[in-house]
């Protein structure tokens, strides 16, 4: 590009200084050629978060929210401010995630191609992201789903810009064209699937999601979330009930705006059908639908 990208980078934190901490320094330290600005939506912490942030990093702009927003709703706050700024685009980066020395040169060279290869179209990139052991852990998603449920599955990065259905918000470049067509994040989701929602609805609209080559850097899996969240095998009935109305499990009425979004003729089934934990334990092992 002829200009410098400007980039407002979008983090939601909830009493995870150090991660936080750790995130802002890395994006700030690889930023390269993208003029960056930085927005943080701290919703609540009580470990000195949004205070220790100012102090390291007087230039990121800090919105607090009440410990009511959680993941979705904060990046939607977030991304209002962001609107402020008048960016190329926005990043969407979880603030688990340390990204590489090199992700603003892939970026520019991946931007470039996004823009030439359909230029009647536009899109969106997304970043995947490895553990310590070189396994993806989060990034660009393919549907699987069928008639008896809705399912998705992990893709792995190719060479080049791989085409995808939707994906998970751990990095995600939404260009600001993108933002007019189509609106930010859904707010009415409470904590999950907002992200899958949005790639969903960005396809819909005819926009390209594309999964940048390689990785973006390292972000280890919420074993925990995945081990003890709904629809896990390892919780009993009562367990499952306690869950599923949590910011780890499955709303019935966020799964439901999903579904009846998302799945057709079958939304119906598929709705149903992802609540079987909750009557018949140990049934199957945790469906991507079930996890966010």
């Amino acid at each position: 590009m002829s200009k410098a990208l400007k980039i407002t980078a979008l983090i939601v934190s909830y009493n995870r200084r150090e991660t936080t901490l750790n995130a802002i320094r890395a994006l700030i330290r690889n930023s390269g050629r993208v003029s960056l600005t930085i927005v943080l939506f701290d919703d609540g912490s009580k470990d000195q978060t949004s205070e220790s942030v100012k102090e390291s990093f007087p230039e990121v702009i800090v919105k607090r929210g009440d410990g009511t927003f959680f993941w979705n709703g904060g990046l939607h706050q977030s991304w209002l401010e962001a609107l402020n700024q008048r960016s190329d685009a926005v990043l969407w980066l979880n603030d688990d995630v340390t990204i590489d020395e090199n992700v603003f040169e892939k970026i520019l060279a991946c931007w470039h191609v996004a823009a030439t290869r359909r230029p009647d179209r536009g899109f969106i990139l997304v970043g995947a992201t490895r553990d310590s052991q070189q396994n993806i852990t989060y990034g660009g998603l393919i549907r699987k789903d069928s008639w008896l449920s809705y399912r998705d599955e992990l893709v792995t990065p190719g060479a080049n810009l791989v085409e995808i259905d939707t994906f998970e918000g751990n990095f995600v470049i939404v260009p600001q064209e993108v933002t007019q067509l189509i609106g930010l994040n859904d707010p009415a989701y409470h904590h999950n699937f907002g992200d899958v929602d949005y790639g969903l609805r960005a396809r819909k609209a005819g926009i390209d999601v594309l999964l940048l080559p390689g990785t973006v850097g390292v972000c280890e899996r919420n074993a925990r979330k995945y081990e003890y969240g709904y629809g896990s095998p390892k919780l009993s009935i009562f367990e499952q009930w306690r869950k599923v109305n949590s910011h780890h499990g499955l709303p019935p009425k966020n799964w439901f705006r999903f579904t009846r979004r998302h799945s057709g003729l079958y939304f119906p089934i598929h709705f149903l059908t992802a609540y079987r934990h909750l009557v018949i334990p140990r049934w199957a092992k945790v469906r991507r639908a079930s996890r966010r």
